[in-house]
């Protein structure tokens, strides 16, 4: 019998595996794992939104205590993206592609949510994005991540579905 049995699935393990990870380049990811990371942080987003706005509910503050907030909750937000960084690059690694293309959508897609904010805020936009770069950016990131796999070893490493 020559058939292989994946057992990895998406799981709190395979996400925390994952996320402990984040700054490892090398090698590949599955889906699985992406898709675990992706619910944990969402997760950690939503309770570090609910802890803020509990904490320090919307009152009418100064336009600088507003900016100020919506900074620090900005950056909160931006960390939490942080171990993702690794796990783009070996996702990427797993369906074959370089990872530089796929950290410059990355960084487009920050960049537009970071020039949305700022102009929400009433700020001038610090980054020049076009309005529509943040979502095509985004959606060409999810088809890459979730593009089917190399199957067996690529220029990249050995499968990680079989190891």
């Amino acid at each position: 019998m020559t058939e292989v049995v994946y057992r990895d699935g998406v799981s709190l393990r395979t996400g925390l595996r994952a996320i402990g990870r984040s700054f490892l380049f090398r090698g590949r990811s599955t889906r699985s794992e992406l898709t675990s990371a992706l619910i944990l942080i969402a997760l950690a987003e939503a309770a570090l939104f609910l802890l803020i706005h509990f904490f320090h509910p919307p009152t009418a503050p100064s336009v600088h205590t507003f900016q100020l907030r919506a900074a620090f909750e900005e950056a909160l937000a931006l960390l939490l993206l942080v171990p993702l960084l690794g796990l783009i690059v070996r996702r990427l690694h797993d369906t074959g592609l370089p990872a530089i293309p796929g950290l410059l959508l990355a960084a487009i897609v920050v960049a537009s949510d970071l020039n949305r904010t700022q102009a929400a805020m009433g700020l001038y936009p610090g980054v020049p994005v076009l309005p529509m770069a943040g979502p095509v950016a985004l959606a060409l990131l999810v088809i890459a991540l979730y593009w089917s796999p190399e199957n067996g070893t690529n220029r990249f490493g050995a499968d990680p579905r079989t190891a």
